[in-house]
């Protein structure tokens, strides 16, 4: 029988009525107070009411003042009597700050019902601004010459650089890593190995994006290293290349993994697509497996829930923290879901607070399932995925935007569109031991 398959089924509320991500994207962006910086030194912002015929004197302002999501400071906005169409600007008594090496300052505005309402109830946030301030310092270096020494191995087929208290060994025929240890704790199963492909949601679908992209899902397991190399920078600090060549995209592909004597591995992944026509990159980044058991991820990016390079404006920059099954959306039939965008920092972390600590140099994006992308790719409904115990960790520096002008056949607009170009990006790996300092603290040193 023909039937639209979940064509009526997939929109902003699930048929459950749980509200999808994109939900909280439309409430974002048709909320009607917004407001604007004048002098963020100075405390001033413009408030705008963009309503018809209502003012703005049953709502309450507050606004917050962060560093790297520790809130420094709070306080309510004067009376909101701003007429229909009107805007005000207002002093907030921001304090003085001293900026510390390597910390983010955020202001967050938030709007609030001052009285229930036959819809919400009393302190409901009907809309909220962040603003980025001007405050910093310079993060500290890495002192590489106060690190303890590496050792290098190489015989088999394998690199091995050990440190104090980690090991990290490459397959040296598949330019990955084939484990990262650390206090005797496994920390990467496999890779990390470029990754250009995402498993097609709706809307790729109906746009013919997975017969149009396809080379990109077979180059994604076909690299062919074609050479490495290993060389020492010093006692604490050794770089270990792999440079290769794609049969289905053509072009040149660089994997560079820099291990410091501190566990710090700095990942630089370069690719230079080959001349001719070539359809748009689903993604570009690179994808490992970590073992079960580090469930609790946290970031520091937009969140707490998905955000796509063009369907982001919803999600506040802070600290978030989770389980990595609660980052899996359940869309009505399982697709590309629970990514992660402008995120500094991310960690995969056992109940003991150990695991593994990625940052980004100084961006990236990413996710983290217990399903694999081929898992989400096949499977019709999402009761039919297997459940797997080891988590696929995908780090990218970026996505093609999800689209939705429709879902029958637009693509998705040129600006968020990654076109196959020369492109490079980078992050950094470090373990993070239960006793030893913090994701945040760890976060902010530079190479």
């Amino acid at each position: 029988v023909y039937h639209d398959d979940n064509f009526l089924m997939n929109g902003l509320v699930s048929a459950n009525r749980v509200p999808h991500p994109g939900l909280l994207v439309l409430k974002k962006v048709y909320q009607y107070m917004t407001a604007e910086p004048v002098d963020l030194a100075r405390g001033e912002i413009e408030v705008t009411n963009g309503y018809a015929f209502v003012d703005l004197s049953g709502f309450d302002g507050f606004w917050e003042l962060l560093g790297d999501g520790e809130v420094l400071a709070t306080g309510e906005l004067p009376a909101l009597n701003i007429g229909p169409g009107e805007s005000r600007t207002i002093n907030l008594p921001l304090p003085a700050v001293d900026p510390q090496p390597g910390i983010e300052y955020w202001l967050n505005l938030s709007f609030r019902l001052a009285a229930d309402t036959a819809w919400a109830s009393r302190g409901h946030e009907v809309a909220w601004e962040q603003f980025k301030l001007d405050l910093a310092a310079p993060a500290p270096e890495l002192d590489v010459d106060a690190m303890p020494p590496l050792a290098v191995d190489e015989g088999d087929g394998l690199i091995t650089v050990s440190g104090e208290g980690f090991r990290v060994v490459f397959d040296a025929a598949a330019g990955t890593v084939a484990s990262f240890q650390a206090a005797e704790t496994e920390l990467i199963r496999s890779g990390p190995r470029p990754n250009f492909w995402r498993a097609p949601t709706d809307n790729d679908r109906g746009n013919g994006f997975p017969e149009r992209c396809a080379p990109w899902k077979t180059a994604s397991g076909n690299w062919r290293v074609t050479s490495s190399t290993v060389e020492s920078k010093g006692s604490a600090e050794v770089e270990v290349r792999f440079e290769g060549e794609f049969a289905d995209v053509g072009g040149a592909k660089s994997v560079s993994y820099k291990v410091f004597g501190s566990g710090d591995i700095v990942v630089e992944h370069a690719f230079t697509p080959a001349e001719g026509e070539l359809p748009e990159l689903p993604r570009f980044g690179m994808q490992m497996v970590a073992p079960g058991g580090f469930e609790t991820v946290t970031w520091y990016g937009r969140g707490p829930h998905e955000s796509y390079w063009d369907r982001k404006a919803g999600a506040r920059v802070g600290v978030y923290s989770g389980t990595v099954e609660e980052q899996f959306v359940d869309y009505s039939e399982p697709q590309e879901n629970g990514n992660k965008t402008d995120v500094r920092w991310v960690s995969l972390t056992n109940p003991e607070g150990a695991g593994l600590l990625v940052v980004g140099e100084p961006l990236i994006a990413f996710s983290a399932h217990h399903y694999t992308t081929e898992d989400l790719e096949t499977a019709k409904h999402s009761f039919e995925m297997e459940y797997r115990q080891d988590i696929t960790f995908n780090i990218d520096m970026q996505q093609t935007g999800v689209g939705g002008d429709t879902s029958w056949g637009a693509r998705t607009h040129d600006k968020y569109t990654l076109w196959p170009e020369p492109m490079s990006y980078s992050f950094r790996i470090r373990p993070l031991t239960a006793t030893g300092p913090s994701a945040m603290e760890l976060a902010r040193r530079v190479r």
